[in-house]
């Protein structure tokens, strides 16, 4: 029977309770592990157990193999309690086979490019108020180039705003 164990979530990138969490412990040189690229980042009510014990819920599978059959090859979209939905692929870490993340442009889920979500998180981290000097001076930190204006941080200022809960 599959269980959380089994389910390959990378939840600083996809779980915003987990990313407030991480925020009160983090400091700006972990940022680098969030990548490059664009992510989805759920913001609903499930905290990740609750996303867990759904998810596994709705998988008519007991180990790998099965789970695999079930996949078809592909992917699959689920869709919880909540209306959110997800993605199901299959995991390549030894015992994760179960790879889950939200589905692009799902509800309750906000597309984010990385170096955005970096700038936030390293903004809250230092506890100021983004003014264009300390937004630049944030980016040179943690080696990304600055901005012109703020009028160009729309959705820096919309990730701000979706994290601080």
């Amino acid at each position: 029977m599959a269980t959380s164990e089994n389910i390959l979530f990378n939840a600083l990138k996809h779980h915003r309770g987990f990313i407030c969490q991480q925020l009160q412990t983090a400091n700006v040189t972990s940022l680098h592990i969030l990548g490059n690229s664009q992510m989805d980042i759920y913001y609903g009510s499930l905290d990740l157990d609750s996303l867990f014990r759904e998810v596994i819920a709705l998988i008519p599978a007991d180990d790998e193999g099965s789970y695999l059959i079930w996949l078809n090859g592909k992917h699959k979209e689920i869709t919880l309690s909540d209306t959110s939905r997800w993605v199901l692929l299959h995991g390549t870490e030894p015992g994760k086979y179960i790879h889950l993340h939200p589905a692009r442009y799902s509800p309750h889920s906000l597309r984010v490019k990385a170096t955005i979500l970096k700038t936030a998180m390293a903004i809250i981290i230092a506890g100021v108020v983004p003014d264009l000097d300390t937004v630049n001076h944030i980016r040179r930190s943690i080696s990304l180039s600055p901005v012109k204006n703020l009028e160009q941080c729309e959705h820096l200022w919309e990730v701000l705003e979706m994290l601080h809960v």
